[in-house]
């Protein structure tokens, strides 16, 4: 087994608009991570060479008739073993959308905790679980999420799990069509596949984080995992309709054999959009949290924001008028 490096993350020049796919697998020799420490997660990016983009006011974005949005979470999943592994789906899915392999998760870096801000918008202060497993005694989350606000709108959701604690997204107003899988990210992945006709599909690939408990994060059987699941993400990127907006992402990172410290190698996650409507090729430059998934996702279909909610639309991904 390896040691647990901490590794920096590069970043690089924003790739042009409508590049071939294929750009994105050589996107690892351009980003390649250097090895920093053994305890953090080496310090600010390198600046970019290319000028920023302003992100757009909301006005500015084309304006079309709401969309269909698929949100995958690889849980576990650190941006610097992406870059390790050269991952070519996934950095594929970057070079045709835009990307951050700086966003940041919340406090407790724990999966259901990371979850359900990533699919509420509701920050752990605001929802208040802070627990890391399915306690039916405890009640509903007692926030909106993005189902149960698209039941309210009557548009179809499905939720495909690989942990019992996602149970909380099945309950009352929850999701449609729920399956919580024990088999891993195959079965996973091969509901996601038949349920990709939905206007809101949420995944969770729970493999990378049982590995990375089980042998430590960024050994080899850890990055093994991450190049299994980007072969998952290939296969359900390409069954879903065309006019589908991708967002992939995680729930946090991890160091050793465990996770949900304030240390970035804990808190740093990827965040990688693709759509119709999304700008080609674009590093991100403002902040993302977890929170923002939600709120994108929400832009997406055309929802409103709740009140109270943490989390913003990341506009700058997305593509200005001509």
């Amino acid at each position: 087994m390896r040691q647990d490096p901490e590794l920096e993350i590069q970043t690089r020049r924003p790739a042009r608009a409508r590049r071939p796919l294929k750009t994105g697998i050589a996107l690892f020799a351009i980003l390649l991570p250097t090895v920093v420490s053994q305890t953090g997660c080496g310090g600010n990016p390198v600046a970019p060479s290319a000028q920023p983009v302003r992100p757009p006011d909301v006005a500015s974005v084309a304006s079309v008739a709401p969309g269909k949005i698929a949100i995958i979470s690889i849980d576990g999943l650190r941006p610097d073993a992406l870059l390790t592994v050269g991952a070519p789906n996934i950095l594929a899915l970057a070079d045709r959308g835009a990307y951050s392999w700086q966003a940041q998760t919340v406090m407790p870096s724990t999966t259901l905790p990371s979850h359900i801000s990533m699919l509420s918008g509701f920050t752990p202060d605001v929802h208040g679980i802070v627990w890391d497993d399915y306690m039916k005694e405890r009640g509903p989350i007692p926030v909106p999420t993005l189902f149960s606000v698209a039941r309210s709108l009557g548009r179809r959701t499905a939720v495909m799990a690989g942990k019992h604690k996602f149970t909380y997204f099945c309950e009352g107003a929850g999701s449609d069509v729920c399956s919580i899988s024990s088999n891993g990210d195959d079965e996973v992945t091969a509901g996601a596949v038949s349920s990709r006709a939905v206007d809101l599909l949420f995944v969770h690939l729970p493999d990378v984080d049982f590995t990375g408990h089980r042998t430590g994060w960024m050994s080899d059987d850890y990055l093994s995992a991450v190049r299994r699941a980007d072969l998952a993400v290939g296969r359900i990127v390409s069954s879903l309709p065309t006019d589908t907006t991708v967002i992939l992402s995680a729930d946090h990172g991890g160091h050793l054999y465990d996770h949900g410290s304030s240390q970035p190698s804990d808190t740093t996650i990827p965040w990688i959009i693709a759509g119709p409507r999304i700008a080609h090729g674009r590093q991100l430059l403002s902040a993302i949290r977890t929170v923002d998934t939600a709120a994108t996702a929400a832009y997406v279909l055309g929802f409103p924001l709740q009140p109270g909610e943490a989390g913003r639309p990341v506009l700058e991904a997305f593509a200005t008028p001509n």
